[in-house]
């Protein structure tokens, strides 16, 4: 009898055992999947530096022939980043544009155009891991809002006199809106956010259940443990939400209403979390990164910003 309660309990314990590290290994796959640039599947991979092509049509010819320079910074965790600056003269008048996930500053070249023939100087920093800054993980805007501040802060010491408008797409957006949430310098007047999550597990549960049909719920303190170890912040204690609610910095959320990377519903709850000034701009049929091509677009964005400038 006790021979048998012994195998019993060895039984117990190897099926715990391999339950424990089936459930280890899925929230590590997760993890890899939604934030290690070098193995996810929406990344291509990091390539050192992206170059445009240059002489095919009238953006590219402008952009090989613009002022631009290479700007770098050391991050909070010593990482080195990377920005485009692109000068207007006579002007003090910025954009900080933060590109989203899979891209870089290079790659963002209708903003860059835009805002450059609007009269703005641009600041565009690689996010890390991405373009010619150094890293490895994203952080879906929360590290990366760190690297934005201290890119606020670097561009203070260019010009100490600039008006600066953030900018931020996607993940980038996520960036900007975790950014409004802490203590900025008066110079910074306005932001605009188009196309952001509304929180970093919520776009991970959203994402599992569009590929797998799955709610994933269960396993995100599996997935917390490698954040936690790798990215060095819980889940459980960022919140885009929060941050929200201590803004104090005008801002513009944009949305395509036939988004479904990024659910259109989440542009409402990051807008009725902000407590600052604020408006809303749904672009009709638009999926997701496709609010740019509709006519209208940069006239609507470029004309709240002009209101703080």
């Amino acid at each position: 009898m006790a021979e048998k309660k012994h195998r019993l309990l060895k039984a117990a314990a190897v099926t715990a055992a391999a339950g424990a590290a089936a459930y280890a290994g899925t929230g590590y796959y997760i993890f890899r999947n939604a934030f290690d640039l070098l193995h996810s599947p929406e990344y291509a991979g990091k390539t050192g530096v992206k170059r445009l092509s240059t002489g095919i049509g009238e953006k590219n010819e402008w952009f090989a022939h613009c002022q631009r320079d290479d700007e770098f910074l050391d991050s909070y965790d010593g990482l080195k980043l990377h920005a485009l600056r692109i000068t207007n003269l006579d002007t003090h008048k910025w954009i900080i544009l933060q590109h989203g996930l899979c891209n870089y500053s290079g790659g963002m070249l209708d903003f860059l155009y835009e805002a450059d023939h609007r009269g703005y100087n641009i600041l565009a920093p690689d996010a890390r891991g991405c373009g010619m800054s150094e890293g490895r993980y994203t952080g879906l805007g929360w590290n990366e809002h760190y690297d934005l501040i201290s890119w606020i802060n670097h561009l203070l010491n260019i010009d100490p006199e600039a008006e600066i408008a953030l900018y931020g797409i996607n993940s980038g957006a996520a960036a900007v809106m975790n950014t409004t949430g802490d203590y900025l310098p008066a110079n910074v007047k306005c932001a605009v956010e188009d196309g952001g999550f509304s929180g970093i597990k919520e776009i991970i549960l959203h994402q599992i259940k569009e590929k797998c049909g799955a709610d994933a719920s269960l396993l995100l303190p599996s997935v917390d443990l490698y954040v936690r170890q790798f990215l060095h912040f819980s889940m459980n204690d960022v919140s885009l939400q929060r941050q929200l609610k201590q803004s104090v910095t005008p801002t513009l959320f944009v949305h395509g209403t036939e988004d479904e990377t990024v659910p259109a519903s989440m542009v409402f709850d990051n807008y009725y979390s902000c407590a600052a000034e604020k408006e809303l701009y749904t672009v009709e049929g638009c999926g997701f990164a496709e609010t740019y091509l509709q006519e209208g677009y940069f006239d609507t964005i470029f004309s709240f910003i002009a209101k703080y400038m």
